[in-house]
């Protein structure tokens, strides 16, 4: 009769009259029971138990003059499958003449069946066979771990959940920030770590022959003060370093398993720290409030309600959304590169009673909490591109790349709105190009045309400087590069005499916009200095190459295109 596999409640299996394995199904999971207690692997059972429901005999015998003579007494292997409605009981004999086939048949009916020989597969013919190889049997108990005790020699490691769930460093003193991703990928490698081999299950087995009288390390994983699961760490198997004997106390028995993940485990407590020196935040305006930094020249972000940033300080200046919020993304993902000292009572020493930078985010509300703050005080040595930092709620130094801490803005400058100006073509009724000692002058006719001084343009040139004009007039910063009129030079800007200078007339006003360019920027812009409508200091910026080959290629011609004739 047909039946299903979550009706069977144990699998018997003798092999030649002994009975060697039972398994026994609960809930649909599988226990041995012979000759061990231990968690059995879930496909192993079911196998054999879909392959017997599908069993169909190639041939049929109605009698057996001597059931010996087919293997019967005893069979070669005897299964019982307990179910609810009674036993189903199978007997396997031996090959036919050709083995190719077995014969088999079940006690309580006449006759002997033959069939495939392959139906042996199934069968577990090793008492490991059907065990369960993971290292681990926990479980839903999985989720309950909040505590994992890591013991290598003398070193003991505490890692412990908090109540929201944020894993610590609890043990060796002070208690530091956990790396979540690193101790949540140590705790799946746990769930996927198998038995290589089953050595014993003898409680008296001699531990010392495998490295385990005092073992080399020490695993527990627990949920308060109650151990969940704990692994003793032994020796090498001769001739294979890349493996070693664990014991499993939960089940007392000794298993080969690889030795990587135990090297992993006993990785040095810095790499189960959390290195990032910011904390997650939400970057949001109901979050987020204010930016401080005290770095080059001071000065001061703000957040409105609605997420729009101004600088405020030193003087208020609409700011790029898309720059802070890059910002505080390497805020984020700034990392230190080691933990210089954990416990530090004079800062000086580091140049961080005084640093040389700091960035503060302060929260939303009455009293402007800080949400987080680092400071960065002297480099670590000569030419050593390390410098000393801390956060403002640790006592610990620690020790970042001088590069990753360039990379945060130092000046309010660099965070400026980078859309530059605004115009449309329309506006503009004077232009005047200059390269060098070459200039020209553009003007629009009473018909609103474009002419040269001393004569016209052609039709297609005229459209072409509505291109270039549109392209100027929504001028759009790559990069801001560095302030001061002092920096003209450094850039090429007064060298190469290469400017373009619009008259425009806007709502009854008149006024003045010139780009200067310079030379070519590592990403392909170029460098330039242009008008600033905001009146501020001189500033370098990235000329995006879009806009810049609009005016290479439509305007700078025109120094040495022949005018037609009027």
């Amino acid at each position: 009769k047909p039946f299903k596999a979550n009706e069977i409640t144990a699998i018997q299996i003798s092999y030649n009259g002994t009975n060697n394995i039972r398994a026994i199904q609960n809930n649909g999971r599988w226990m041995l029971e012979k000759p061990v207690r231990y968690p059995a692997m879930t496909e192993g059972p079911n196998a054999l138990l879909e392959t017997i429901n599908k069993l169909q005999p190639l041939s049929f015998r109605e009698a057996m003059d001597n059931a010996s003579d087919f293997g019967f007494e005893p069979p070669r292997v005897l299964i019982r499958l307990e179910h609810n409605s009674g036993p189903i009981t199978l007997e396997l004999g031996d090959f036919t003449l050709l083995e190719d086939k077995l014969y088999a048949r079940s006690p309580y009916k006449p006759g002997v069946f033959t069939i495939d020989k392959k139906f042996l597969n199934a069968l577990p013919f090793t008492e490991n066979y059907w065990r369960d190889r993971k290292l681990f049997h926990l479980e839903n108990k999985r989720l309950d771990i909040d505590r994992i005790h890591i013991r290598s020699g003398p070193r003991q490691m505490l890692l412990q959940q908090t109540s929201n769930n944020v894993w610590q460093v609890a043990q060796p003193a002070p208690v530091k920030r956990g790396d979540q991703t690193r101790i949540e990928q140590a705790l799946v490698k746990l769930w996927n770590w198998n038995v290589i081999t089953f050595v014993s299950d003898d409680p008296k087995v001699d531990l010392q022959r495998y490295g385990l009288q005092s073992p080399e390390a020490e695993l527990v994983l627990s949920h308060g003060t109650n151990r969940l699961a704990a692994i003793q760490f032994g020796s090498s198997p001769t001739n294979q370093p890349s493996q070693v004997y664990a014991r499993r106390l939960n089940h007392t028995n000794i298993v080969v398993i690889p030795k990587p993940w135990l090297e992993d485990l006993r990785s040095p407590v810095w790499a189960y720290c959390d290195h990032h020196l910011v904390d997650t935040f939400d970057p949001g305006p109901r979050s987020l409030s204010r930016i401080e930094v005290q770095s080059g020249d001071p000065f001061t972000l703000e957040q409105s309600t609605n997420g729009v940033w101004s600088i405020t300080q030193p003087s208020t200046l609409p700011a790029d959304g898309e720059l802070i919020l890059n910002l505080l993304g390497q805020l984020r993902s700034l990392k230190a590169i080691e933990l210089e000292r954990e416990v530090v009572g004079d800062f000086s020493t580091y140049g961080l009673e005084q640093p040389s930078g700091q960035y503060t985010l302060r929260r939303r509300g009455g009293t402007n909490a800080m949400l987080s703050q680092i400071s960065f005080g002297s480099p670590t040595g000569n030419d050593s591109g390390q410098l000393f930092t801390r956060r403002y709620d640790e006592g610990a130094v620690y020790i970042v790349s001088s590069a990753d801490r360039q990379k945060l803005a130092t000046y309010a400058y660099q965070l400026r709105n980078r859309e530059f100006w605004q115009f449309s073509p329309e506006d503009v009724f004077k232009i005047s190009i200059v390269r060098g000692e070459n200039s020209v002058e553009l003007l629009r006719n009473i018909k609103g045309e474009w002419i040269r001084t001393d004569s016209k343009l052609s039709p297609e040139s005229r459209d072409n400087i509505h291109t270039a004009l549109t392209a100027l007039g929504r001028l759009r910063v790559a990069a801001w590069t560095a302030r001061g009129a002092d920096k003209l030079a450094t850039y090429d800007i007064l060298q190469r005499k290469k400017s373009v200078t619009l008259e425009i007339k806007r709502n009854g006003k008149t006024f003045t916009r010139k780009v200067q360019f310079g030379k070519q920027s590592p990403s392909l812009n170029f460098y330039a200095y242009a008008t600033d409508p905001l009146d501020q200091e001189s500033v370098v910026f990235e000329f995006p190459l879009n806009t810049y080959n609009a005016c290479e290629i439509i305007l700078f011609p025109l120094l040495s295109t022949k005018p037609l004739e009027q």
